[in-house]
């Protein structure tokens, strides 16, 4: 199959399209400081802890575990026994709507802020960067 000029321009509008739309969201949504740490596992909360108090803890999940760190405002998995460690390697998070993840252990780690009106009511769910 050949690629005619349209299909083209059509593309790298798309991709242009794409990436514009990407450093909106990232723009509006970045740099507002979180105060609380949401932690999810398989899609339910269990546990909310506040960014202001340096804390370390163990979340186990079927044998398993990952040991999450607070410190100076900012969350991070600083140990696990997955197989990948991707999550450990992830930078530091401390903006509302950060996240970390670990699909193995299907952990979920996001930044929000308790005086935020919109992770109250009708708004988007999650921002994914």
């Amino acid at each position: 199959m050949k690629l005619k000029k349209g299909d083209i321009f059509i593309i790298g509008f798309l991709m242009i399209f794409s990436l514009g739309l990407s450093f909106f969201i990232s723009f509006i949504t970045s740099g507002i400081r979180g105060n609380v740490l949401r932690i999810e596992q398989d899609s339910k909360i269990i546990k909310e802890v506040s960014l202001d108090t340096d804390q370390e803890f163990r979340i186990n999940y079927g044998g398993h575990y990952n040991i999450v760190r607070i410190s100076g405002g900012k969350a991070e998995v600083s140990d696990a026994d997955c197989a990948d460690l991707i999550c450990t390697h992830m930078a530091p998070i401390s903006n509302v709507g950060e996240t970390i993840v670990c699909l193995p252990h299907r952990l979920f780690l996001e930044i929000y802020n308790v005086n935020d009106k919109a992770h109250m009511g009708d708004s988007i769910d999650k921002v994914v960067r």
